[in-house]
């Protein structure tokens, strides 16, 4: 299998744009973790102390997301990729932290967290290989990396982090099985009152309460006292961007955002949000409209899958799941038809 990977050392922070605009979960996470100096006081907190006393966090540099397989000729995107250079030795040596963000219980994560791995190893085996015009020394060692899970659903993370875990298990075959322990950051395990601080990025503190607090009903009033104590900072116009991108991950993506009017005040004390409140509607107009297309949708594959039932008694799970994923009315309006018409359940299938 022939892998190429895009993760060559560069500067490529994301920056938090200044525009006002609605961001779901994973543009929030993104946004922000691939700013420098939040990524290293994240780093500070996750990683061991023996360990970061290995790196040099100034020069961590964010990698490009996208990594692609030839095989499948299909792009995989990890969340967060960072390169850290290790202290002290003779050749230019890295350590990779792979950051993978969930905001729901994904029981295969560590799995997915493998791939990035191999695509990770495999691209740095490959760039020694190409400087040795196909020859690796013999004292060549793969690049060290950390595989960290951010989680901050509804409920607590239930996945496994050890890659063995998810193998058949067998008597004597522990040993054998591929060793990958991914690093557990759960953000419903942590207190409100212990949320992790850093004197040198104070605005981590606000942007893990983000995460924590976006399914509760109390986050507009939790948010608010972190603004409080952040208000004296608010000259550093980086902490004045991750608040704007707060609101706006908020306002979009909150369960409970009854009360975002005392929220906005206290932002709007902080910083310039004037435009907010047009936002606000046009962000809750885009909303209901979306809502009815999805409600129409999902009506009509319902529609599709009931007819498919009643002609072959059982439907297929990867049917299914393809008709409900459907969001196109008029395609699942002929898609309807077809279901009618057709003899059997994979002459069906070919219009999926």
């Amino acid at each position: 299998m022939v892998v190429k990977a895009e993760l060559s050392v560069s500067q490529c922070e994301s920056e938090l744009s200044t525009e006002l605009r609605p961001l779901d979960h994973d543009g929030f996470f993104t946004g922000t973790f691939h700013k420098k100096r939040l990524a290293k006081g994240f780093l500070r907190v996750v990683l061991p102390s023996e360990l970061l006393g290995c790196l040099n966090l100034d020069e961590l540099t964010i990698q490009p997301r996208h990594v692609s397989d030839d095989m499948t000729v299909k792009d995989r995107i990890a969340d967060v990729i960072y390169r850290v250079p290790v202290r002290g030795t003779d050749h230019h040596i890295d350590l990779f932290v792979i950051l993978e963000h969930k905001s729901y219980n994904d029981l295969w994560t560590v799995f997915q967290l493998w791939r990035y791995v191999y695509f990770v190893c495999r691209q740095e085996y490959e760039k020694t290989e190409d400087a040795g015009r196909g020859h690796v020394p013999a004292d060549y060692r793969l690049p060290p990396v950390v595989a960290i899970v951010l989680h901050h659903g509804e409920s607590r993370f239930t996945g496994k982090t050890e890659l063995s875990e998810l193998f058949l298990q067998l008597p004597g075959i522990e040993r054998y099985l591929p060793k990958l322990q991914a690093v557990l950051f759960d953000l419903n395990t942590v207190a409100d009152d212990a949320i992790p601080e850093d004197p040198e990025v104070p605005e981590m503190k606000l942007v893990l309460a983000a995460l924590k607090l976006v399914f509760r009903k109390d986050v507009t009033t939790k948010i608010a006292e972190i603004l409080e104590e952040l208000k004296p900072l608010t000259d550093d116009p980086v902490i004045r961007e991750f608040i704007r991108a707060v609101w706006c991950y908020l306002v979009s993506s909150a369960k409970h955002m009854e009360r975002y009017e005392e929220l906005y005040d206290t932002i709007k004390s902080v910083v310039e949000v004037e435009s907010m409140p047009t936002m606000l509607e046009k962000w809750t107009a885009e909303a209901v409209a979306k809502g009815k297309a999805e409600g129409e949708s999902a009506g009509r594959a319902k529609m599709v899958l009931k007819a498919l039932r009643k002609k072959f008694k059982k439907v297929p799970k990867g049917i299914e799941e393809s008709v409900l994923a459907m969001s196109d009315p008029i395609a699942l309006e002929s898609l309807l038809e077809h279901a009618i018409d057709s003899k059997t359940l994979d002459e069906f299938a070919t219009m999926l």
